[in-house]
């Protein structure tokens, strides 16, 4: 017997997740007696017979896929499961004006609405339920607050410090998260200028100080090399970023620090990684929608790497925050299964949001969950890097100058 729910605001009936995940695959696996290991042939034959609908087909067919990958590495090691939001749509309307970008561009984000910041909203209830959805799921252990998006009254962080106009907000949502259980990590957007470690030191005491209670410090900071101009090749980001571990080891030496190295020539291993990876070994490594840089990463000796997928983002050049690419996230995550990838992070999540395909998905990575309860055990998890051909941060700044010479040469030429 199937159960369905009804939506009020139509008659069809749609299928709760069990139905996918249990009764048609109970269904399904009764007809292996048709001749064929291969359950994708088997599943050809299982449609023809009762004739399936397409979504329903392609739904039932990554179930099965991700649940014959997790039959062939059942070892847990996932330590880190990352579930990371944004700013919220403020209401029904900015669902609206991305349909119309969507229509006639074909893509749709928020920054595209730009310079509508009213638009977007930080809100306390909003975020208890952004935290209730993360538990609720059961496949992740840190929850993330991410500043990319600009707000009416700001962005969480300042050059200064935190935001004020937001301070009281963003501090009940760190104290709630550590209520459910879960870590918290935050990617500040708005670092210091200068940015040396005095300024850092002043700027990370305003939200991860000895002034803050505990249950309201972040435990983890996932430092975005992007938001240190990285794109743009800085000589001086190396000065930069040790600036950042140096003051943030001062403030508060219990927060682990992990950097996101985002994409474009980061996917690749940069003297950048070689001195990083030498002068604050373990340290967590993150890229962006993207696995295939793990193994070179690994070779050049990194021993802690992590992924991420933002599941309306997860075609490059076509990202949408009005729905979810289902069938990439999935692909996504057994390709990080398949690597044995240990620190995950799924983020933008409370856009174009499905309970059902989430719970779903996830599928993939559960059987591989073997998640740290604190930020103790998660630091006891992390192995040394093993990099053959370390570099100084005087090596980077040399190497990065050539870079942006050699960019300049060839827009002389244009």
């Amino acid at each position: 017997m199937v159960a369905w729910d009804l939506k009020p605001e139509s008659d069809l009936p749609i299928p709760r997740p069990e139905f996918f995940r249990k009764t048609l695959f109970i269904r399904f696996t009764s007809h292996a007696s048709l001749g064929s290991s291969d359950p994708i042939q088997i599943l050809e034959s299982f449609t023809v017979r009762h004739k399936l609908l397409p979504p329903i087909v392609a739904l039932v067919t990554l179930a099965i896929s991700a649940g014959v990958q997790a039959a062939d590495t059942p070892k847990k090691f996932v330590v880190l499961s990352e579930f990371q939001v944004w700013a919220d749509a403020s209401g029904p309307e900015v669902y609206r004006e991305f349909n119309k970008l969507y229509l006639t561009r074909g893509r749709c984000h928020s920054f595209m609405l730009y310079p509508r910041y009213d638009y977007f909203v930080w809100d306390v209830d909003r975020m208890k339920h952004w935290v209730d959805e993360a538990v609720a799921l059961k496949a992740f252990n840190v929850f993330c607050l991410g500043d990319d998006t600009r707000t009416a009254q700001g962005r969480l962080f300042t050059p200064e410090g935190l935001n004020p106009n937001l301070a009281e907000t963003y501090f009940q949502i760190i104290e709630y998260a550590h209520q459910k259980g879960l870590m918290v990590s935050i990617e500040p957007v708005g670092l210091p200028k200068p940015r040396d470690k005095e300024h850092f030191v002043a700027w990370l005491k305003t939200w991860i100080g000895p002034d803050v209670p505990k249950a309201r410090r972040a435990d983890i900071i996932k430092l975005s090399i992007e938001w240190f101009g990285a794109f743009g090749n800085p000589p001086n980001i190396a000065y930069e970023l040790e600036a950042f571990f140096e003051a943030a080891r001062e403030v508060n030496p219990d927060v682990l620090v992990y950097v996101d190295s985002i994409g474009g020539q980061w996917r690749r291993p940069q003297p950048l990684h070689r001195w990083l990876l030498t002068q604050y070994p373990g340290t967590i490594i993150s890229h962006y929608l993207n696995v295939d840089q793990v193994d070179a990463f690994r070779e050049m000796g990194a021993r802690n790497m992590m992924v991420q997928i933002n599941p309306c983002e997860a075609v490059l050049g076509g990202p949408s925050h009005l729905f979810l690419y289902f069938h990439e996230t999935v692909a996504f995550l057994q390709k990080a299964m398949k690597k044995r990838v240990r620190y995950v992070s799924l983020a933008g999540v409370n856009y174009a949001y499905s309970r059902r395909d989430f719970d779903l998905f996830l599928d993939v990575i559960r059987p591989h969950l073997k998640l740290a309860p604190d930020v103790e055990s998660l630091r006891k998890s992390l192995v040394p890097d093993q990099v053959a051909e370390p570099v100084t941060k005087e090596g980077v700044k040399s190497q990065l100058e050539a870079v942006r010479a050699e960019q300049r040469k060839k827009r002389k030429k244009r």
